[in-house]
């Protein structure tokens, strides 16, 4: 019989008297879903689990105490069928899913240690020691700010109502988005692609929303939300002081310097549906170049393969994290924009533990520091000693 170690045992036990005494009610329609569960260290370690409604999911949360819980975006008519065809697909919500960890990122290991500086001008957001992540606060709200980039485009260009959309921290490194509304529950995978292409810019061609980059020199004056969008960024991206502007568009020097002498009119020429002559042989490169920057800037990096997946199963809302020990807490539009995870989805006390830790960076919980820590014995509370435990660095004295 295979014996838990006691590091799975320790887990395993407090998540069970949260579990006890916090019921998860998060998930729409239970008895249409399929779930799936992770054990220490091994996050999907089944699927293809049904439940008769929110009651039974929740014994099974407080018996068997998975330590990672995840649901399924579809409903089915028999969801704990195998395989897939025979579950019945009957409807998916649309979600959307905001990870610090698929953030583009360069990586370079420097004496030892791999630090990942990521994308949108921030650097250092993720540290890896030995392959474990540490997430820092500002690769959080990174992702919240791409959270936030998504919800503008499903108000403005798709009229979502904002209480159709259900938002949830990961409990590890980003965002999760739902979308329940009745309209998309039916969409197909090639509807949901053409939705993902359009928040993302992928495949956008300029002529077609109104811009001609050549002889005519012109902009769209209204049309369009991509137009809109690509107008106002235009706008903002020529507030950049010379030196970037010529990093981003390769402009000659002669050229740059009388485009910087003619901001005023440039902006103007925007708003009237013109675009600046820069030169006949440089026009299509250097507006190509500045709408290429400037759509990265307003499209939503999502995870694609997440969006449009059928077949999914992610995180409950409400449930615990076993890599963290953090809830993956469910918030308002509002509530997120002060949302702070290392404080706020920390559920466990304070009780003293003593463990042995092998190596980790300074980091921060509820408001307190620890570490950094070398192949040393340490004496922390209940919530940091989970959050180590659960991440693979320590274990129990």
């Amino acid at each position: 019989m295979f014996e838990e170690s006691k590091e799975a045992t320790f887990m395993k036990k407090h998540f069970q008297k949260y579990y006890l005494t916090h019921k998860v009610d998060s998930v729409p329609d239970v008895e249409r879903r399929e779930f799936g569960y992770g054990v220490f260290k091994r996050k999907i370690a089944n699927r293809n689990l049904a439940f008769s409604g929110v009651d039974g999911m929740n014994r099974f949360l407080c018996e068997k105490t998975p330590l990672f819980f995840s649901y399924s975006n579809s409903y089915y008519s028999f969801p704990d069928k195998q395989p897939m065809q025979n579950k019945g697909w009957l409807q998916s919500d649309l979600i959307y899913e905001f990870d610090a960890d698929e953030i583009n990122a360069v990586c370079e290991k420097t004496n030892g240690v791999w630090v990942c500086n990521k994308t949108f001008g921030e650097e250092n957001a993720v540290e890896e020691i030995d392959n474990k992540q540490w997430f820092l606060d500002k690769s959080l709200e990174l992702s919240k700010q791409q959270l936030f980039r998504l919800v503008d485009f499903l108000e403005e260009d798709f009229g979502f109502d904002l209480e159709k959309i259900a938002v949830n921290f990961s409990g590890k490194a980003g965002y999760h988005l739902h979308i329940r509304k009745k309209e998309i529950q039916k969409l197909n995978k090639k509807s949901r692609i053409e939705l993902v292409d359009y928040i993302t810019g992928y495949g956008m061609y300029y002529d077609n929303i109104g811009f001609e980059l050549e002889k005519a020199l012109s902009c769209p004056k209204g049309n369009g939300l991509w137009g809109k969008r690509i107008n106002k960024g235009i706008k903002e991206f020529f507030k950049k002081d010379s030196k970037e502007i010529a990093r981003i568009t390769k402009l000659p020097s002669a050229k740059l310097n009388m485009l910087m002498k003619n901001k005023p009119e440039v902006i103007n020429g925007i708003e009237k549906g013109l675009l600046y002559d820069v030169g006949a042989r440089t026009n299509k490169e250097f507006w190509k170049s500045v709408i290429d920057f400037v759509v990265q800037t307003y499209m939503v990096p999502i995870d694609r393969q997440t969006s449009i997946d059928l077949h999914k199963i992610i995180r409950v809302p409400n449930s615990l994290h076993g890599e963290t020990g953090f809830i993956a807490k469910e918030l308002s539009i509002e509530k997120l924009k002060e949302f702070d995870p290392f404080n706020d989805a920390v559920v466990f006390g304070e009780d003293m533990i003593k463990l042995f830790v092998k190596h980790t960076p300074k980091f921060s919980l509820k408001g307190k520091f620890f570490g950094p820590y070398e192949n040393e014995g340490i004496e922390v509370p209940l919530y940091c000693a989970i959050y180590l435990v659960g991440k693979g660095v320590a274990e129990l004295r």
